[in-house]
């Protein structure tokens, strides 16, 4: 018995998709997994008595691990990447003692804050009466050196025969 093709169009080279007849399953195209993205996870934190404790310390692929250097105020900090072939990171860090500003709401410091604005505002004020003085004397000064012109009327030829 011959096997005859039960698509109606001729075949052709290549890649034909088929369209599925009733009653039949549409074959599923296999799908490549998709990996997640790897993330380092943290192993948390330890005491070590020194450095080279923290340098010798075996951390597990993936890992990182944070150390807290006994009697110093130092932070290490270990971290191995995800191959075998990666050497370990090793990142040092110097812990320093920040005091926490407060927030300040009370009615002292508004009126330090307008007591501040108001001097600088009389400041201001203050200079600005200075500079007016300074133009004041500037312009006495060009009235007493320019004296305005007057016109001296002309003098008929008459009168000098006289």
């Amino acid at each position: 018995m011959a096997f005859y093709n039960s698509y109606p169009y001729p075949q052709q080279y290549g890649y034909q998709p088929q369209q599925p007849q009733m009653g039949q399953q549409i074959p599923q195209m296999a799908q490549m997994p998709q990996q997640p993205t790897q993330q380092i996870q943290n192993g948390g934190f330890l005491t070590a008595p020194n450095e080279e404790y923290v340098r010798t310390y075996p951390v597990a692929l993936g890992n990182c691990v944070t150390f807290k250097i006994e009697g110093k105020p130092y932070v290490m900090e270990k971290s191995m990447g995800f191959s075998q072939l990666d050497s370990p990171k090793i990142e040092k860090y110097r812990l320093v003692k920040e005091e926490p500003e407060e927030p300040s709401n009370s009615p002292e410091d508004d009126r330090n804050d307008s007591k501040a604005i108001n001097d600088t505002l009389e400041g201001l004020i203050s200079e600005i009466e200075a500079i007016k003085a300074d133009v004041k004397a500037i312009k006495e000064k060009l009235k007493s050196i320019t004296k305005p012109v007057t016109k001296k009327a002309p003098k008929d030829e008459d009168d000098d025969d006289e």
